[in-house]
């Protein structure tokens, strides 16, 4: 198996930014769940609103699932464009989420 080291520096990036993203995603299912079951916000993605009311644990899974496939393609694949956009886009869209959601259970906690 390779380490981060046998892998060109382009690879290692997109490692470090799936790790990332991972921990972003892990972070924003938890202040979405918290919010959640408390009623503080309401999902507004349809499917997981649906997929949270269904099972809490099936949300978590698939929440963490996706940016972990995103990572699994990049320990697989080379570096090509489509996936470092995909992982810059990924990267984009669950920062601003995050703080989204940070910024709705501070409004709500004052």
């Amino acid at each position: 198996m390779n380490t981060v080291k046998d892998f060109p520096v382009q690879q290692s990036r997109l490692l470090y930014a799936g790790f990332l993203l991972a921990c972003l995603c892990l972070v924003d299912a938890v202040f979405t769940d918290y919010g959640l079951r408390f009623g503080h916000i309401q999902e507004a993605n349809p499917l997981i609103a649906v997929l949270y009311n269904q099972s809490i644990l099936l949300f978590y899974i698939i929440k963490l699932g996706l940016p972990l496939l995103l990572l699994y393609i990049v320990t697989i694949s080379n570096s090509g464009i489509w996936l470092r956009l995909s992982m810059t886009t990924a990267l984009f869209l669950y920062i601003v989420v995050l703080f989204v959601h940070v910024f709705w259970l501070v409004v709500v906690a004052i």
